[in-house]
């Protein structure tokens, strides 16, 4: 009892005070235990909207709109190459592709499918001048690796696992990968 009164003889504010503290505790506690759960950090998943798993057709319709040589020669020529690979495809497990590209910030993209015609990974490089801070990329909080010339980062979804790796000076990223790390055995 003694503690108390000496509570109370602490002055006219103490009961104020105290019931400001106490209000501000629950007021937290109330807010940690109602919150929304956490956003998973946020880390690109595409380059030019091409992602990994993306079909060959689907990454050539985004990335042809944006090609330098792009024309019914060039449309025949790969689609005769694309007859003629067929058994490559199968032997070297894959097949790579590259655009040179206009009116975006990419310089350049290069991309390799598996024996399914899906991307398993996709290279993008970066205009002079267009660099992306790594923190534009991804959390870098999140990041496994973190220098001022490179930032990685390992990336679950539902469909797979992926390493997104930047590359550059000063934080900023001059070329850009997105790299399957799931198996490709289906």
């Amino acid at each position: 009892m003694k503690c108390c009164s000496q509570t109370r003889q602490a002055g006219p504010l103490a009961g104020p005070v105290l019931l400001f503290f106490l209000t501000l505790v629950l007021t937290f506690s109330s807010a940690a235990i109602f919150a929304q759960p956490r956003e998973k950090p946020r880390v690109i998943n595409s380059i030019l909207g091409v992602r990994i798993g993306t079909t060959l057709d689907r990454a050539r319709a985004k990335l042809d709109r944006y090609s330098l040589r792009e024309s019914q020669n060039a449309r025949e020529e790969r689609e005769d190459e694309s007859e003629e690979s067929e058994e490559s495809e199968e032997s070297e497990g894959g097949r790579k592709m590259a655009w040179t590209l206009k009116s975006t910030d990419y310089s350049n993209v290069a991309l390799k499918v598996d024996r399914r015609s899906r991307v398993v990974w996709i290279t993008g490089f970066l205009r002079p001048g267009k660099e992306k801070p790594f923190a534009e990329l991804g959390s870098l909080s999140s990041a496994i690796g973190l220098t001022d010339s490179r930032a990685v980062w390992n990336v679950v979804t539902s469909n797979g696992t992926y390493r997104l790796i930047a590359k550059g000076q000063s934080g900023k990223a001059r070329v850009i990968s997105l790299i399957s790390l799931t198996s490709s055995r289906k």
